[in-house]
């Protein structure tokens, strides 16, 4: 092959390999973001993080806000979650929206509930 053979085929190759890296980007979509919220139920505190890059972030921030003894934690990527709870009874979800999650830990929760902390990241 002669020199000028192998720069024409690395001028051909590098497009089709550009291309692929977007394709694979495309594929990938947008960044994830984590959000986390934990919650104590016995004292009602409570402490949440979004747009973290992982989820250990996520979870590591919301337990840095609530302090010790919470007992309850709802990460989520890309969307909203909500925290439900009356005396006998917590309860999380998560959803599209702010509505979504809420209505949805309520539902689970039951009667007189009432949503104590939600949260969503940015990218939903």
């Amino acid at each position: 092959m002669t020199v000028r053979a192998v720069a024409l085929a690395w001028a051909l190759a590098l497009p089709v390999a550009m291309l692929a890296a977007d394709s694979f980007g495309a594929r990938i979509g947008k960044r994830q973001l984590w959000g986390s919220i934990a919650y104590n139920t016995k004292t009602g505190s409570y402490g949440y993080a979004v747009d973290r890059k992982t989820k250990r972030d996520a979870e590591t921030d919301a337990f840095g806000q609530c302090g010790s003894n919470c007992d309850l934690i709802r990460t989520f990527r890309d969307a909203c979650a909500a925290v439900a709870a009356k005396p006998t009874r917590t309860s999380s979800d998560t959803g599209a929206s702010r509505e979504i999650a809420q209505m949805k830990a309520l539902k689970k929760c039951g009667s007189d509930c009432a949503v104590k902390v939600w949260a969503c990241t940015s990218e939903k």
